[in-house]
């Protein structure tokens, strides 16, 4: 995928999320994620966030993009270290 059509898949979800009702929100969460690996993240990023509380919104930033760099791993898309990019 182009990194400019990355972008704009990103701002059309995180727009879409943005204005889901949140019951919807959490039926999502739990049928896409699973309670167990939500639970795992939210606890991670309490710990990023208590590390550093005053870099919140890096902090924020750097789960959106771990949350996505996860999604890639599950699909393959992160090469292993001896594969050429």
């Amino acid at each position: 995928m182009e990194p400019n059509k990355k972008k704009d898949v990103a701002l059309l979800f995180l727009a879409e999320i943005s204005r889901m009702k949140p019951e919807r929100l959490q039926d999502v969460i739990r049928s896409v994620v699973g309670e167990e690996l939500a639970s795992a993240m939210f606890n991670y990023a309490r710990q990023v966030i208590e590390a550093d509380a005053n870099k919140v919104v890096e902090n924020a930033a750097s789960m959106i993009i771990l949350g996505y760099l996860i999604r890639a791993y599950e699909t393959g898309a992160i090469p292993s270290e001896n594969t050429t990019v």
